[in-house]
């Protein structure tokens, strides 16, 4: 964990809190149908954190299971977090959202052709 602040225009930072990837028992994401940034993280004991978006808070999920995966093998469990958002294999998770973004521009397009095809009045 990381301290973090400004003294002037300079930034500094601060190393408070060191946990290893392999004392991490647990990753409980709290409510996986709502948009809530908080979490706990269950070493020896257990650490309530706050992301700062929920987006944040399942990249940060994501990263802890590869690296889980690349290094460890062992068996992380992750509770109250959605699925498709925390598996690689999404559309939704993709490393850089094309899909989701091809998505959106999809959607803002056939609405304003929608809009340009209603008859003004």
């Amino acid at each position: 964990m990381v301290k973090h602040w400004r003294v002037d225009r300079e930034e500094k930072f601060e190393i408070v809190e060191k946990w290893l990837l392999k004392d991490l028992e647990m990753i409980d994401g709290k409510e996986a149908d709502t948009d809530n940034p908080y979490f706990d993280m269950h070493f020896h004991k257990v650490y309530n954190l706050e992301a700062y978006s929920c987006a944040s808070k399942y990249t940060f999920a994501r990263t802890l299971s590869k690296l889980n995966e690349m290094y460890l093998k062992k068996d992380l469990k992750f509770v109250n977090f959605d699925d498709t958002y925390l598996n690689d294999d999404s559309i939704w998770s993709s490393n850089n959202r094309d899909c989701l973004v091809l998505m959106r521009i999809c959607f803002y397009a056939s609405n304003l052709l929608c809009l340009s095809l209603c008859p003004l009045s």
